[in-house]
């Protein structure tokens, strides 16, 4: 490869690449490879095309059927393939496409050429332009260019600036929507300086947000062929910024399902490898779901990582490691690690000695709810302790009898330990230790863990520049946690709490759903403050949410089985694209039968097994850390949203508005697991909840 040349393959040609037959992606890489040795060369037969808008576009033969759509500059040596398609639609495609560098931004701008009639019909509304209050001044700045400005005095709502989309480049389509969303101007200024770079503009982070350099000659090989995932080519500036710079101290960045924070803690892992100088001791890559971590182990590989560099475990495997783990003795014997269930017996065989008016559910409770989190150890530390987010309340003489159910607890559990007791007694171990067992901290999914796991977390690694980075959605806490992380010694001030908001995974319509579910909810970011989703965007559109209720169970099932097999039978998605869920394990059981009835193979989410001929089938709560392109909800009405179990009618107010902002943050788990379709089905009335 020439390498005064630069080959950029900008995600318009991927995505485009992506959907044509077999032998004509060969026939395409075959031309590429032409690419990248010369792109000036005679073999690659350009043909300017006078109808164009942009008369820098150029079509290049792939075979007589197709047509690759090329920007090969008149000046300069920066070569852009933009797409490929039969002829007449990649001809189609290019015919209004302006493809420009903008050099306010630092990026590249593919968009469409906005039609005078289109404008003109726009100005004849009365409403209010939606960005009144911008100058043509503020609008060149993030990155409008010239010919936009009538187009964007012209928008009046967020249903006209999702209208004007294909006219406008993504970048300055996703600013106008923060703008819109009421995010200052004076922000989304200082992330796109913070995109930019002096050495060289055409490889800066906004730059690249939307286009990949060819500068190895086995990259295009790995890239076509689908060895590389499109989020390791593109991280967007806002990723890249937290990923790939330095912190004084620990890091929190929180964001909406699909907004690539897992993406951006795995870039994370390999920044701090990569500059981490002697390397003594592995980097810890921490997550609460057990399924998450095989994904994560062959993603670290992929980004070329060894596994003695970065450890992955989940949390609970991780606190048990450690607590056994001879050379720190935390214990003279081998520590015993009992369940919830168990944990309970051990409750109810101590309020056999000391009968009380409180049962084995409030103690199960107060002890890892308000105890073990402020790792109490005496009446004195319980008598001053905050009970916030407790529904009873209790006095003092009740605090006395109530520790003297704790304290023999303590004692009938002998060398047993809960999951929070154990996180306490390490905590407090290392603390103490001046070289700590890990050099650098990921956590993934913060939202799921408790206090004591954020303490144990601290400390394991030395307080230093970006000793944790710490990643996760409050509207996803779907286990109740109260979190705090000044409480758990983690400082995170200012520029150290940051926010991801574009959704790549979701299509805006389904986005809109899973928000509708949460919208009103009051969310706590961590810190004692109130998160938001404001700005939190999704670039791709789609077919809208689809939801139908049914007479009887039967007409149900009949229904769903009828759209599986036409999903199945058309070929486009594979059935391992494709996942069923319910609420409840009775729920699912009944889906099995259905499947089982119908002859349609199926695996369980649980299960370690892929078959990609299988489709999934899963409930609600193991859904968490997946996608599927087609996503089927089953059994939402009015009557079963949310579910009501034994005693839900005998909650308090109080209690049942908890437990409803529980089962609306699981909800939103489980529609932002699809991609492109859901489906949701039940019996009787549609459910108000969405």
């Amino acid at each position: 490869m020439n390498h005064d040349i630069q080959l950029f393959i900008h995600d318009s040609f991927f995505d485009s690449f992506s959907s044509l037959p077999k032998h004509i992606q060969k026939q395409t890489r075959d031309l590429l490879k032409k690419f990248r040795e010369n792109p000036t060369s005679s073999a690659i037969n350009y043909e300017k095309i006078s109808s164009f808008a942009d008369q820098s576009l150029r079509t290049v033969r792939v075979t007589d059927k197709y047509r690759a759509i090329v920007q090969a500059p008149e000046k300069g040596n920066g070569y852009h393939l933009l797409w490929v398609d039969n002829h007449d639609e990649a001809m189609d495609w290019a015919k209004n496409k302006i493809f420009k560098w903008n050099l306010e931004t630092q990026g590249f701008q593919l968009f469409e050429q906005p039609q005078e009639q289109v404008i003109k019909e726009a100005f004849v509304k009365e409403e209010t332009p939606l960005f009144d209050n911008l100058t043509d001044a503020n609008l060149l700045s993030i990155g409008a260019p010239e010919q936009m400005i009538g187009l964007i005095r012209s928008i009046s709502s967020v249903d006209d600036l999702n209208n004007c989309k294909n006219n406008l480049p993504v970048d300055l389509y996703e600013y106008l929507f923060y703008i819109a969303e009421g995010i200052p101007l004076q922000e989304i200024l200082e992330d796109i300086e913070a995109g930019k770079t002096n050495e060289n503009p055409m490889e800066s982070s906004n730059a690249l947000k939307h286009a990949f350099i060819l500068t190895d000659d086995t990259q295009l090989e790995e890239v076509l062929n689908g060895s590389f995932e499109k989020w390791k080519i593109f991280l967007h500036p806002s990723q890249r910024t937290l990923a790939y710079r330095n912190f004084n101290g620990p890091v929190k960045v929180t964001g909406g399902a699909g907004t690539g924070k897992t993406v951006c803690a795995l870039h994370r892992a390999k920044f701090l490898i990569d500059n981490a100088g002697i390397f003594d001791r592995p980097v810890l890559f921490t997550t609460y779901t057990k399924s998450l971590t095989g994904y994560l182990q062959d993603t670290i590989k992929g980004l070329g990582l060894l596994e003695s560099q970065v450890e992955i475990i989940n949390i609970d495997k991780l606190i048990f490691d450690l607590a056994n783990n001879s050379e720190y003795r935390i214990s003279n014997s081998k520590v015993g690690y009992f369940s919830a269930e168990q944990e309970k017996g051990i409750w109810s065989q101590s309020l056999e000695k000391y009968p009380s008016q409180f049962d084995v559910e409030f103690f199960f409770s107060e002890y890892n709810e308000i105890i073990l989190p402020q790792n109490i150890s005496s009446l004195a530390e319980y008598n001053t302790a905050s009970r916030i987010g407790r529904n009873s309340r209790i006095g003092k003489k009740d605090k006395i009898d109530i520790w003297a159910v704790v304290e023999e607890f303590k004692k009938q559990k002998a060398g047993n330990y809960s999951k929070l007791e154990l996180c306490n007694l390490l905590a407090d171990y290392f603390r103490k230790q001046k070289t700590k067992p890990y050099s650098y901290l990921i956590c993934d999914e913060i939202q799921d863990f408790s206090n004591p796991e954020l303490s144990l977390l601290r400390s394991l690694v030395e307080e230093k520049e970006n000793d944790m980075f710490l990643v996760g959605d409050p509207y996803q806490n779907i286990y109740k946690r109260t979190l705090n992380f000044a409480r758990s010694g983690i400082i995170v001030r200012g520029r150290r709490s940051r926010k991801l908001k574009i959704n790549y995974r979701t299509t805006e319509e389904i986005k809109h759903l899973a928000m509708k579910v949460v919208s009103n909810l009051q969310v706590d970011d961590f810190d004692g403050n109130h998160e938001n989703l404001k700005g939190y965007l999704s670039l791709m559109h789609g077919n809208e949410p689809f939801y139908q209720t049914f007479v009887t169970p039967e007409e149900e099932d009949e229904f769903i089985l009828d759209k599986l097999k036409v999903y199945i039978g058309g070929g486009v998605i594979q059935p391992s694209e494709i996942c069923l869920c319910s609420r409840t394990n009775g729920g699912l059981d009944d889906l099995k039968k259905s499947l089982n009835s119908a002859n349609i193979k199926y695996l369980d989410l649980n299960s370690a097994k892929q078959n990609i001929n299988a489709i999934n089938v899963s409930t609600f709560h193991n859904m968490k850390g997946h996608e599927f392109k087609v996503v089927f909800v089953k059994g939402m009405s009015e009557l079963s949203v949310p579910y009501k179990f034994a005693n839900y009618s005998n909650l308090t107010d109080r209690e049942r508005d908890s437990y409803d902002q529980q089962e609306r943050s699981l909800y939103y788990v489980v529609f932002s697991r699809a991609i492109q379709s859901i489906i949701i089905t039940g019996v009787g009335e549609k459910s108000s909840w969405f």
